[in-house]
C-alpha cells in the first residue's frame, strides 16, 4: 500500500488531530525561544562608547542653546511680510475677561465698577485675554508687568470689537496690546515700554491709537500689517533700534501729529498705499526719517523731518504725493531710488549734506506755479532775482538732467 493510500484511509476526524497536535508543538516551540530569549542577558556596551555618546549629546545640545539665545524674541522677519504670524506662548495663568462681563480669576486686581468699565486697582503680572465687546479697561495709572516670555500678549484683542484700552503702563512682554482681526479699538494714554513690540495689529481696521508714550522696545514700536483706515496721531514716540512704526501691506491708515525722536527708522512703508503722514515732527533719528519701499499713492505733507541721517528714502515706490514738509540738517534730505511719478513740493530742504539723492528716478518738483525751498539755492545760482515780488526765483534749481524744481520758493513754506 502506497503512503497516498495510507493517507486516504484516515477518516477526517484523524487528519484534524494530527494538525492540532502539529499546531500545539509549534507553540510550545515558540514559547520555548521566548524563555530563551528572555534569559537571555543583554550585551554590555563599553564604558568608552557610552561616554561618546554623553559628549555629543551635550554637544549637540549646547550648539541649540546657543543658537536659540542669539534669536530675537519674534522670529518674524521685518523685511518679509508674508512669514507667519506670532502665537500665545502655552502660559499657565491668565487673567480673563469673559464675555459674560466676569472677570476670572475673582482674585485679579481689576475691578468691574459698572456693567462694561474695568478699572485697575493694583499692579498686575499676568497677561489678559479680552473675550467681551464694547468694554473700557481703565488701567488707573497702574503696570502690567510681563517676564519676557517668548510670545507673550499683555493684553491680547483676538476678534474684538469696540474695547477701549487707557492709562496702563504695559512692559516685559513681547507684544504689548495685540490685535488680530480686531475693530474700532481705541489704545490711549498708556505707556508702553521694554517689550519686543509695542503694538502688534494684524488684519484689523478703523482702529485708534493716540496719546501713547511708546518707548525702548526692542524691536517695533506699532507694527501694521494687512490692515486699514486706523489712525495713529498724538503719540510719543522714542528710542527704537530697529522699526518705530512699521506698515506692511496695508492702506489707507493715517498716521499724523507725532512726535517721532531718537529712533533709527521712524516711519517705513512696505508695499502699502493710500496712507497719508502728516504733520509729524521726524527729528534726530539715526538713520531714516520717512522710508518708502515699494510703495504707491501715499500722501506725505507738512511735517518736520530734521536732523535725522536720511530725512526721506523711497525705493521703487511711485505717485506718491510729498507736500510741504521741512527736511533740515540731514546727511540726506530726501532719497529716490528707482521711484518715479511723485510729486515733490512745498518742503524746506534746509542745511542737508545732500539735499537729494536720486537714483533712476524722474519726479515733478513743483505743481506748476510753487516747488522747494533749498537753502543752498543763492549759492548754486547768486545771479537770480525774484520773480516781481512773487516769491518765486527766476531760474530752475537743478537736481540732475531727468528732474528740476522750476518754481523754487524764495523763502522757507512755514
Amino acid at each position: 500500500m502506497t503512503v497516498k493510500d495510507k493517507k486516504a484511509k484516515k477518516s477526517w476526524k484523524e487528519r484534524l488531530k494530527e494538525k492540532q497536535i502539529k499546531h500545539q508543538k509549534a507553540l510550545e516551540a515558540h514559547r520555548k525561544r521566548m524563555e530563551m530569549d528572555a534569559a537571555r542577558k543583554p550585551r554590555k556596551i563599553s564604558k568608552g562608547k557610552i561616554l561618546m555618546a554623553l559628549c555629543l549629546v551635550s554637544l549637540v545640545l549646547g550648539f541649540f542653546v546657543a543658537w536659540q539665545s542669539t534669536q530675537p524674541s519674534n522670529q518674524s522677519n521685518p523685511s518679509n511680510p508674508s512669514q507667519g504670524e506670532p502665537t500665545q506662548p502655552t502660559i499657565l495663568n491668565f487673567i480673563y475677561i469673559l464675555a459674560d462681563g466676569k472677570i476670572e480669576p475673582e482674585t485679579a486686581s481689576i475691578l468691574r465698577v459698572k456693567d462694561t468699565q474695568y478699572r485697575f486697582t493694583a499692579d498686575v503680572s499676568l497677561p489678559i485675554i479680552v473675550e467681551r465687546d464694547n468694554i473700557v479697561i481703565d488701567g488707573a495709572g497702574y503696570t502690567l508687568q510681563g517676564s519676557n516670555v517668548y510670545g507673550s500678549r499683555g493684553i491680547d484683542l483676538t476678534d474684538r470689537n469696540n474695547v477701549t484700552v487707557k492709562n496702563l503702563t504695559i512692559k516685559g512682554f513681547d507684544y504689548g496690546i495685540y490685535l488680530a482681526s480686531a475693530s474700532n479699538i481705541i489704545l490711549s494714554k498708556n505707556n508702553l515700554t521694554e517689550n519686543y513690540c509695542g503694538i502688534w495689529l494684524t488684519y484689523s481696521s478703523n482702529n485708534i491709537i493716540s496719546a501713547n508714550t511708546i518707548t525702548k522696545n526692542d524691536g517695533y514700536g506699532i507694527w501694521i500689517k494687512n490692515s486699514e483706515s486706523n489712525k495713529i496721531y498724538e503719540n510719543t514716540i522714542t528710542l527704537h533700534a530697529n522699526y518705530t512704526i512699521y506698515i506692511g501691506s496695508s492702506k489707507d491708515n493715517i498716521i499724523n501729529d507725532n512726535l517721532l525722536t531718537n529712533n533709527s527708522l521712524s516711519i517705513f512703508l512696505y508695499l502699502s498705499d493710500n496712507n497719508t503722514i502728516s504733520h509729524n515732527n521726524i527729528m534726530a533719528n539715526g538713520n531714516i526719517g520717512i522710508y518708502l519701499y515699494s510703495s504707491y499713492n501715499n500722501a506725505i505733507s507738512q511735517n518736520n523731518i530734521t536732523a535725522n541721517r536720511e530725512g526721506i528714502q523711497l525705493s521703487s515706490s511711485s505717485k506718491n504725493l510729498i507736500i510741504k514738509n521741512h527736511l533740515a540738517h540731514n546727511d540726506i534730505g530726501l532719497d529716490l531710488s528707482d521711484s518715479s511719478s511723485n510729486v515733490i513740493y512745498h518742503n524746506n530742504f534746509i542745511d542737508n549734506v545732500d539735499h537729494v539723492f536720486i537714483l533712476n528716478s524722474t519726479n515733478a518738483w513743483d505743481d506748476g506755479k510753487e516747488g522747494n525751498y533749498w537753502s543752498n539755492y543763492k549759492e548754486k545760482y547768486p545771479d537770480a532775482e525774484e520773480i516781481d515780488g512773487s516769491g518765486i526765483w527766476d531760474t530752475a534749481y537743478v537736481i540732475d538732467e531727468n528732474n528740476r524744481d522750476r518754481y523754487p520758493k524764495v523763502n522757507p513754506n512755514f
